[in-house]
């Protein structure tokens, strides 16, 4: 091949290339700065967002799902953490009905602060088309949010809003409506940041009859039955939020492919807090040794019982893999009459707690909670056991405070002076105060056990509430029992799985 040829097939091929979206740069700069988890997904928006119909089906089995969009489902599916599908839904999170742009960027901060979100998916306005701001101040709001974004190390995915059904004939009523389409649009073009233009999906879609398919009231996006989670072309024209969540998938992968997975983010592996030890069916296992004497319960586990029992750590309850600000650990051993388990919290004041009437409020303070389940059945009949630092308690099964009223022994212990700040528990659960199994092999099978830690937002601070457990949910709620850890008793003949791992 001459030079001149060579040359002209370089030239022609570097004609041919695609130009890479302009957000792919910037948003690479933006990753680059991000300290978060990765696959936490915010969802910042009103009620269009706040919905389940929105996000949440991608998380399970669509039909129709083009096969050049497989892998994206597939990495959708394993690369989301598992608490932003449905538990990163409310107000607390960025997203609840009747809200407009001037609430997002009054609290777009707030939130970036608890989630650390490594993408955000944006979208207000249908609210603001009806009571304001109008641009430019909505474009000033949805540009300040982005910036939030952005400067956290976050990359935002915006939407343009769909339309509304009152636009439908009212060439009026549809300038109004651009007008905020052709906002977002500005705001994503000037901070180079990627789009989802979902009002002209819609519109090239149903140009004509959006109102009546694509819609399911004047305002919010139609789901019906026949077309949830059908990808084919007939469902995307038929089910306003199928479109949004295949657009939302297609956009997602495209920033996981171009951006997320080719540039490294700066969070730290030290400060990360993960389940080292042996696992079974995906969950932590423990054995709970049998001591040589049995703990005496005086809220101070400092005795030759406790030698023996490793101490676990608790990590973030909701499956964030950050440390805990406030360190706790727990030791658990057994013998043929009770359970014993101990709490040591670090603390870093006084803690928040009061004495309460029993089975009162006791999960409104600091606290630390038993969960327990004679068996390996992920069921809702387990003992459930709530201390505070003051030693009021509530006892349950499940979430029944009336359903179980055992007699237990409970002692909590706060530092005296000259210690690190802290409180300590010890807590003895009769296995007479609860239903066992009769047969031998049974109670030699693993066991559901969780032990979690609640520390109350201290508000003059600006914290947030902190849940640890010994077993994450991976959700924002402790009572999801096949999330609990499995465990072996040695005083049954309980014996960990030879081979460690699932």
């Amino acid at each position: 091949m001459t030079r001149r040829l060579l040359l002209g097939c370089l030239l022609a091929a570097t004609a041919a290339a695609p130009a890479a979206e302009p957000w792919v740069g910037p948003m690479r700069k933006v990753h680059a700065r991000f300290t978060g988890q990765a696959g936490t997904v915010a969802q910042i928006g009103d009620s269009i967002t706040i919905t389940m119909a929105f996000f949440v089906p991608l998380r399970g089995k669509v039909r129709n799902l083009p096969e050049a969009l497989e892998p994206a489902h597939e990495w959708v599916r394993s690369h989301v953490q598992n608490r932003c599908w449905e538990a990163w839904k409310g107000a607390e999170f960025g997203n609840t009905g009747m809200m407009t742009s001037r609430w997002g960027a009054a609290n777009i901060d707030r939130w970036l602060k608890r989630m650390n979100p490594e993408v955000a998916l944006v979208m207000f306005g249908t609210n603001d088309t009806y009571a304001g701001p109008r641009p430019p101040k909505y474009t000033e709001n949805m540009r300040a949010i982005v910036r939030a974004c952005t400067a956290n190390g976050t990359v935002p995915i915006l939407y343009t809003i769909p339309p509304v059904g009152s636009q439908a004939g009212s060439p009026e009523k549809t300038r109004q409506v651009e007008s905020f389409v052709e906002a977002v649009r500005e705001v994503a073009d000037g901070e180079k940041v990627p789009l989802i233009d979902f009002y002209a999906e819609i519109m090239a879609r149903r140009p004509k009859d959006f109102a009546k398919t694509l819609l399911g009231d004047n305002l919010h996006p139609s789901y019906p039955a026949a077309h949830q989670r059908d990808f084919s072309e007939a469902g995307l024209k038929s089910s306003g939020y199928t479109l949004r969540n295949y657009l939302t998938l297609k956009m997602m992968y495209e920033v996981y492919r171009k951006v997320l997975s080719a540039v490294d983010s700066a969070r730290d592996p030290s400060k990360e807090l993960r389940w080292t030890g042996p696992t079974h069916g995906g969950r932590p296992a423990i054995l709970i040794g049998e001591p040589a004497a049995a703990p005496t319960v005086d809220g101070g586990p400092d005795e030759a019982a406790w030698k023996g029992a490793a101490r676990l750590p608790l990590r973030m309850l909701d499956g964030d893999t950050r440390r805990p600000t406030h360190p706790t650990t727990v030791q658990v051993c057994a013998d043929r009459s009770a359970l014993y388990v101990a709490f040591r919290c670090t603390e870093s004041g006084e803690p928040l707690s009061r004495k309460r009437p029993p089975d009162g409020q006791v999960w409104a303070d600091d606290c630390v909670e038993v969960f327990l389940l004679p068996g390996p059945r992920p069921t809702r009949d387990y003992y459930h056991l709530i201390v505070n630092p003051d030693g009021s308690r509530l006892t349950a099964r499940g979430k029944n405070a009336k359903a179980w009223d055992p007699s237990i022994d409970v002692a909590v212990r706060r530092r005296a002076e000259g210690d690190s700040p802290g409180w300590t528990v010890e807590v003895r659960i009769p296995f007479s105060e609860i239903d066992l199994p009769t047969n031998r092999r049974r109670l030699a099978a693993p066991w559901r056990i969780n032990l979690t830690r609640t520390r109350q937002p201290r508000k003059d601070r600006g914290q947030f509430i902190e849940d640890t457990a010994l077993s994450p949910t991976e959700h924002t709620d402790s009572h999801r029992p096949r999330m609990f850890a499995v465990a072996w008793l040695e005083a049954f003949g309980g014996r960990l799985p030879a081979k460690k791992g699932d």
